[in-house]
Order: structure tokens, then C-alpha cells, then sequence
């Protein structure tokens, strides 16, 4: 990891601050910021929050620039089966279920899948990856021969959408090794660099999936949903993802596909 001082300045950089700017909206001096990024002054505990929250850094880099400094996280990491967060899990639980007869699904920042309402399976079972292990990563699936490839239309153009916006995040966290392994895994598929190559230079506000399977055929959308002001990790690290249909003819289908079970 990382000292404190040529960690601002990589979060700094990453968020392409100036040193002025960034000082500036700290509320300190561009002089005092030097001095801090260089190791010339030590920052109090009140100071590296201040300039994580200048930062606008997520929970889990505040924590990481507080240990860089040498002070205890601020911040807890709780479990999503423990007893701290068991109110966000009831409510993110009812959210899956206000979501039917429509797919929804929770994953965390590194796009595994953590939990899914009966839509979302019902879905699966329309278009059932044939690798496992696939199946479990969002991403992943997207773009792996035996996850949900092999049924997108247009792959090319979703792929190299989806490839272009990991992307950004990942240089957006610059400090986050969970996210860069799995862009390492995804662009390891097969045909992946190619499509990045060939992404749109500005993204969508959404993109539109259109699955083509043996016995269905459904164009989707989806919307993500995070927790506005959580103080633990692993809450604001859980984004709740929802599929909509796209046209009348799945929204019929979904519907009917809901009755019967």
C-alpha cells in the first residue's frame, strides 16, 4: 500500500484534480496540500477525512487513506448475513420482491451476483448459462462463451459498452485490486479486446439486451440502485440491479411466466 502523501496524489490525479483545486475545496492552503503529498507534514485524523470527503472516496478508500496515515478505519466492513446489517438486507429483500414479476438481482462492487428475486431466475432458466462459474459474476457472464453470450444480439456492440464503462471504474479506483481482477478476467475472453477497440467513444445513459434463447426471445433494460448515505462498507458497496422490459411482447411474456409459477 501506499503512504499517505503519494496516495492523495493518486486519487488526485485519478479524480483530475489540481493541487489548487483539490486544496481549494478542502478549505487549505495549495501549500499545506504540497506538503502533505510530498511527506513534509503529517496529516491529523481530521484532516485525511477531510480530504477523502474532498475526494469524494468511497467508504472503503477513506478507511485505506486512514491506514496509510496511521489511524483505525472510521468506517465498519459489516456482514451481509450479520445482525449490523440485517435492516438494509430486509430492505433491499423487499425491493427484490416489489420488483416482481420483473428480474432483479444484488451484486457487489466487483459485479458477483449475491442475491436474486424469482424473476431473475426465471430468467436464467429462459437462457441458462452452461458454465457455472460464469453465471456467478455479472460481468463475467456478459462476455464469457458459457454465460450469457451466446444468446445477446448485437454482443459486439453491449460488450464493447459494458468492457468501456468497467473500464472507468476501475480507473476511478485506482486502489481497488477486486475490480481490476475482474476487468483482467473479462478482457481475457475470447474477442473481448477486439470489441473494446471498437466501443462507442460516449456511453449510452442504458444499454438494451437483446437475449435470443431456444424457446424465448426478450429485449431488456436495466437500471442500478445504490444506497444514498450508507456508513458501512459493505452497504454502500451493494447496488441492486433491475431489468425492465423493453417492448410490450416481454412484458408479456415475463408476466405470463410469473403466473405459472
Amino acid at each position: 500500500m501506499l503512504e499517505f502523501g503519494p496516495l492523495v496524489r493518486q486519487w488526485r490525479t485519478a479524480r483530475r484534480f489540481t493541487q489548487e483545486q483539490l486544496a481549494d475545496d478542502a478549505e487549505i492552503s495549495t501549500r499545506h496540500l504540497s506538503f502533505l503529498e510530498c511527506g513534509r507534514s503529517r496529516p491529523s485524523r481530521e484532516m485525511v477525512l477531510l480530504l477523502a470527503s474532498a475526494l469524494e472516496l468511497p467508504l472503503r478508500d477513506r478507511n485505506t487513506l486512514l491506514a496509510a496515515a496511521g489511524f483505525t478505519p472510521a468506517y465498519t466492513t459489516g456482514s451481509l448475513e450479520g445482525p449490523e446489517l440485517a435492516p438494509v438486507m430486509r430492505a433491499v429483500g423487499w425491493l427484490l420482491d416489489l420488483h416482481e414479476p420483473f428480474g432483479a438481482v444484488v451484486v457487489d462492487r466487483a459485479w458477483n451476483l449475491l442475491r436474486a428475486n424469482a424473476g431473475a431466475r426465471r430468467l436464467l432458466e429462459l437462457f441458462p448459462p452452461t458454465d457455472p462459474c460464469a453465471a456467478q459474476n455479472l460481468m463475467l457472464t456478459l462476455v464469457h462463451p458459457g454465460g450469457l453470450r451466446p444468446y445477446i444480439q448485437g454482443w459486439e456492440h453491449l460488450a464493447g459498452h459494458l468492457v468501456e464503462r468497467h473500464i472507468q471504474e476501475v480507473a476511478a479506483h485506482p486502489q481497488d485490486e477486486v475490480r481490476r481482477r475482474v476487468l483482467e478476467q473479462v478482457l481475457a475472453q475470447p474477442g473481448v479486446s477486439e470489441v473494446r477497440r471498437s466501443a462507442p467513444e460516449s456511453l449510452a445513459p442504458f444499454a438494451t439486451v437483446h437475449l435470443r434463447g431456444p424457446v424465448a426471445e426478450v429485449r431488456l433494460f436495466t437500471l442500478l440502485t445504490t444506497l444514498g448515505t450508507p456508513l458501512d462498507v459493505t452497504a454502500e458497496e451493494l447496488r441492486i440491479e433491475s431489468y425492465y422490459p423493453a417492448d410490450s411482447a416481454t412484458e408479456t411474456l415475463l408476466r405470463a411466466l410469473a403466473t405459472r409459477d
